[in-house]
């Protein structure tokens, strides 16, 4: 049976996390970024105290790392003259993705004080 979820997205999804992928030992928290990297900082909503980066796993796609990459190709026009680019290989760089702010998803293990910040969330 269905059950209607009210409240707002955030809410809802909150929810809809707990009660499918419920899990006693691990909560799904949302937090706010106050300090961005490298020297992180982010406040967990309902919790008294800021967490700082080294209370805090971030996974990597958050973070600044570099990636191999194919750059398939185009052609685009440079003072009036057509250019055809492609590349393999690359390398680049992908900056940190949290910026003060940002509110983010975090897995929570209260009974060993362990915090993950899995994702950002979009459009809030």
């Amino acid at each position: 049976m269905t059950q209607l979820i009210e409240g707002s997205g955030i809410s809802q999804f909150k929810a809809l996390i707990k009660d499918i992928g419920y899990n006693k030992d691990v909560d799904i928290e949302f937090a706010t970024v106050t300090a961005a990297p490298p020297d992180l900082r982010i406040k967990i909503d309902n919790m008294p105290v800021e967490l700082d980066a080294d209370d805090v796993v971030i996974c990597e796609h958050l973070t600044e790392h570099k990636r191999k990459a194919t750059i398939s190709g185009g052609t685009v026009k440079i003072d009036g003259q057509s250019v055809t680019f492609a590349a393999e290989d690359v390398e680049v760089t992908l900056k940190p993705a949290l910026e003060v702010g940002d509110r983010v998803i975090v897995a929570s293990n209260e009974t060993a004080q362990v915090y993950v910040i899995l994702d950002r969330i979009g459009g809030v």
